[in-house]
């Protein structure tokens, strides 16, 4: 019996999710969808040449990396998987080569310190529980230094929401300053934590660890079909967007690459589906559906006026199999 349960705990470890029984009832944690939000704004016809043409900057190039995995359930992200199917979502961090503002990150990946991940062996008993796995060599510090990118040399860090998967080595690049929304800092603040993530992920510690900059980003005027766009340079190059829902202060980034514009949904979308079929992840997810809701509509009408443009998913790097660009390099690992 020991050798049993020590068998299984070892499975749990490593990161493998139980077999659940089948059931043809309808999981009771499954999101109905709000009705269309209404308001969306309507995009000028000469919004995507104006936004690409207004861009100051001599030049901006992107780099994509994997800084860890995240194991679950394909249904807690997405109601078009199944609750049986098991998947790998992404940690992505992205690096902008600016050429004035210098070398920045969006997000910082994983933690190499397991004690700053969710590892609670019991969570593997809960059916949409995250499994966070780093492998080793492939934080973000070590994988930039093979770019030849040393980690002083980031100075700016931007952060669609405070977790984990975003802030797990922020007080690694001691030059930077990191950026969030003032929603999403204010929601942070209001959080009581414990355990692990209360000793590094608490606004009281990040501000003693690390230089942190917030972003009045609800205050920013309307960018095509987003309600709030903050062009953070001054130059047309890099905006700040307010895309709420999977928590109040989540932002998504547009950037106006040398060829042309990207957008980072960061957490107003788990996976591709999120956008593409506006499907909802599971209750416990998000913090406000009708936001979240609301956010997948206004990514979808920008899509729609612009089709060309590249659009990453907060947890899912499948699209990138999609641009051959000289201005966005992949450093994909399996």
């Amino acid at each position: 019996m020991k050798r049993v349960l020590w068998v299984v705990l070892a499975a749990l470890s490593a990161g493998c999710l139980p077999e659940l029984p089948y059931s043809e009832v309808k999981s009771s944690a499954l999101l109905s969808p709000p009705p269309p939000p209404e308001g969306i704004r309507k995009i000028p016809l000469s919004f995507p040449i104006e936004i690409v043409n207004n861009r100051k900057a001599k030049s901006l190039s992107m780099e994509v990396f994997r800084a860890g995995k995240i194991r679950v359930r394909g249904e807690a992200v997405s109601s078009l998987k199944s609750y049986h199917s098991k998947i790998e979502l992404d940690v992505p961090v992205f690096l902008i080569r600016h050429s004035s503002a210098g070398l920045m990150l969006v997000g910082t990946g994983l933690s190499t310190d397991k004690k700053k991940r969710r590892e609670n062996i019991l969570d593997t008993f809960l059916p949409y529980a995250f499994k966070y796995r780093l492998k080793r060599k492939a934080d973000i510090v070590t994988q930039l230094a093979r770019a030849g990118v040393a980690a002083d040399e980031i100075k700016w860090i931007f952060l669609p929401y405070l977790e984990v998967d975003t802030a797990g080595m922020l007080d690694s690049f001691p030059e930077a300053t990191v950026v969030l929304s003032s929603a999403e800092w204010e929601y942070r603040k209001s959080i009581k934590r414990t355990g692990i993530s209360k000793s590094y992920l608490d606004p009281a510690v990040l501000e003693k660890a690390v230089l942190i900059k917030t972003a009045d980003v609800a205050l920013a005027p309307a960018m095509g079909s987003f309600e709030n766009g903050l062009d953070y340079f001054e130059d047309g190059s890099f905006f700040l967007i307010s895309l709420p829902g999977r928590t109040p202060g989540n932002i998504g980034f547009w950037i106006n690459l040398d060829e042309g514009p990207v957008l980072l949904t960061g957490g107003a979308a788990y996976v591709v589906d999120n956008y593409l079929d506006r499907t909802l992840p599971v209750k416990g997810k998000l913090t406000d559906l009708e936001e979240y809701w609301r956010s997948l509509h206004l990514i979808g009408a920008m899509r729609k006026s612009m089709p060309r443009l590249q659009i990453f998913a907060g947890s899912d790097l499948s699209s990138l199999a999609v641009p051959l660009r000289d201005d966005l390099l992949l450093h994909i690992r399996k």
